[in-house]
């Protein structure tokens, strides 16, 4: 009874190791996992940092686009009203030209 007994301790000692050893195991992968985890969320808030700059940067544009948009530029327009004796001046001018081409 006593070997049985003997037997039996070392099989639950020897369970018991096993059983720590995998929780060694484990623990080192859990650490190895939330290391991964900090990496992976310092990412994130990294992304995150960036695209709410770009959504400012973008609203920054959109109200410079909306300013630009609301100026009205006038361009001042060269009037050229000719006095009717600058038409007859140059249609006549016109006129002796086309004779000129008629007779060459």
């Amino acid at each position: 009874m006593t070997e049985n007994l003997n037997t039996l301790i070392e099989d639950i000692r020897s369970r018991s190791l096993q059983i720590a050893a995998e929780l060694k195991t484990e623990r080192a992968q859990h650490e190895v996992l939330q290391g991964e985890l900090r990496h992976i969320q310092a990412l994130y808030q990294a992304e995150q940092a960036q695209v709410k700059q770009l959504e400012a940067t973008i609203e920054e544009l959109n109200v410079s686009l909306a300013e630009a948009q609301n100026k009205v530029v006038e361009v001042p327009v060269a009037t050229s009203s000719r006095n009717a004796e600058e038409i007859d001046a140059l249609v006549k001018e016109i006129e002796f030209c086309i004779d000129k081409l008629k007779q060459a």
